[in-house]
């Protein structure tokens, strides 16, 4: 796959917006794709807003699927390995 930087993306309300991809990676247990990327959105706490979704190739390029509840333990452990590595 790709080494994607910028990710154009259509929000749930139609609009289509920008995002930096923080981090592309495979898990092994799942065999799917992920991606990480960021709207550089902050919240109320003054923390960035991370978003998460499972990446498809197709032929006209990407789509982000919604992760399933079971992926989620997997994912966020790979999000805490990136927070711990930065600090």
């Amino acid at each position: 796959m790709e080494a994607l930087q910028k990710l154009k993306v259509k929000k749930s309300n139609g609009e289509e917006a920008e995002a930096e991809v923080l981090l592309c990676f495979e898990l092994e247990k799942t065999g799917k794709n992920y991606i990480l990327y960021t709207f550089n959105e902050i919240d109320d706490k003054g923390m960035e807003t991370i978003h998460a979704s499972i990446l498809n190739e197709t032929e006209k390029g990407y789509s982000l699927d919604k992760i399933p509840e079971e992926d989620w333990k997997e994912v966020k452990e790979v999000m805490r390995e990136i927070i711990r590595n930065e600090e």
